[in-house]
């Protein structure tokens, strides 16, 4: 693979599609490129190579995964431009192999095809894996494959299948095979450059608390500041559909002021949500203080929550803003359950509260809250990085 080009400004004015060779399944084709197009792209639109499949085209599924030069790659996040001399090896080009045959055969003993839209990407991996580790143990495997998301949540099949492909080759005294070397790339010099300082994105108004886990549960405790007093803060808390709009994602079907219906959606990389659901909501004037506790389901009927948010408005620094103590406890079950970790789970609270806040604000305020494109995986990542150079400060 030819080392990454540095693209300048004037490259971006006139972009040009750029010549290259690659050889895919053993037969040698020239393609013409634009710097912008995937490999997988290239090998499903020009080479109608279909079992590459394409999903979250954010590296995180695995469904698009084929061999280059020997090594399994993610060709959703591959430039076809950078590809210029690799090999590329294809579900297609394993027609005939033994190996691939032998792991065919063992997914339909162990019924771990499933749906069968991840099993191209699977069966890629799993011949990588069947090649190289030097036992079938369990742990190892599923650590390797963590690459691979199924949503059909059925891993032990595939991971049976894969043990019993490599027992086979053991069997057979076949021993495994070191990856290939990666290639060495020459040194990049640093070319420095100034800062501008208007480039600078806002920073989302920050939380401060923590996360534990307790009997099951997750629990999260947060401080947030408002721009605005105690009283007006603590006067649209009270409004439930009005809060319930600054909340991004969710949205108030019925309420009569002490239990209400509705759905929250929620996107993570390849897997989406819709959580309908229904709660209770009690609030008291003379402390300021709120609750709401609420159960959803996933209309795909994969996922199921359930939690409990308490909170209390108090005077902030200043008589001009307010102090809101949030403690949020909840527990998921189903497919975005192994979402459920403390850095992924400290994230995602910080988005929403960041969302939150400068939607209350902005109704506060006599404006309009933004549009809300529910809850996604880059916004979680963003506020996760925010989150630890904040705590590494």
């Amino acid at each position: 693979m030819t080392a990454h080009r540095q693209i300048t400004r004037n490259d971006a004015d006139a972009i040009k599609p750029l010549p290259i060779r690659l050889t895919v399944n053993g037969e040698i084709s020239d393609h013409l490129v634009p710097p912008r197009t995937q490999l997988a792209e290239l090998l499903r639109d020009r080479l109608h190579l279909t079992a590459t499949h394409l999903a979250c085209e954010q590296g995180v599924c695995g469904a698009c995964t084929v061999m280059v030069d020997g090594r399994p790659v993610r060709s959703c996040l591959t430039f076809a431009a950078d590809c210029d001399g690799i090999e590329v090896e294809t579900l297609e080009g394993w027609q005939g192999d033994e190996l691939m045959d032998r792991l065919r055969a063992a997914f339909t003993r162990n019924h771990a095809l499933q749906c069968g839209f991840c099993t191209p990407g699977m069966l890629a991996t799993a011949r990588d894996l069947v090649e190289r580790l030097d036992t079938p143990d369990e742990a190892r495997i599923r650590n390797e494959l963590s690459g691979n998301l199924c949503r059909c949540t059925g891993y032990v099949g595939i991971v049976g299948a894969i043990r019993e492909v490599i027992e086979e080759r053991d069997a057979l005294r076949i021993p495994p095979k070191s990856p290939p070397a990666l290639p060495r790339i020459a040194a990049q010099g640093f070319a420095p450059f100034t800062a501008r300082a208007d480039e600078v994105a806002s920073a989302a108004p920050a939380a401060l608390g923590e996360t534990t886990s307790e009997n099951g549960w997750t629990i999260v405790r947060r401080k947030v500041t408002l721009d605005h007093p105690p009283k007006a803060v603590w006067t649209h808390f009270r409004d439930l559909p009005s809060v319930a709009r600054c909340l991004p994602g969710a949205d108030l079907s019925e309420t009569d002021g002490k239990t209400f219906a509705g759905h929250v959606g929620v996107r993570f990389g390849p897997i989406s949500a819709r959580f309908e659901g229904a709660g209770e909501f009690t609030a008291d004037d003379a402390t300021q203080s709120g609750q709401v506790t609420g159960r959803g389901k996933d209309r795909g009927g994969q996922s199921n929550v359930e939690g409990q948010l308490a909170f209390t408005v108090h005077e902030g620094e200043t008589p001009a803003t307010s102090q809101v103590d949030v403690s949020f406890r909840f527990r998921i079950e189903g497919v975005l359950g192994q979402f459920n970790r403390p850095e992924l789970v400290n994230g995602l609270v910080d988005y929403i509260l960041g969302e939150f806040v400068a939607n209350c604000n902005a109704v506060l305020s006599g404006g309009e809250i933004r549009e809300s494109k529910g809850v996604s995986a880059w916004a979680v990542l963003r506020a996760v990085i925010m989150g630890f150079f904040r705590r590494k400060g």
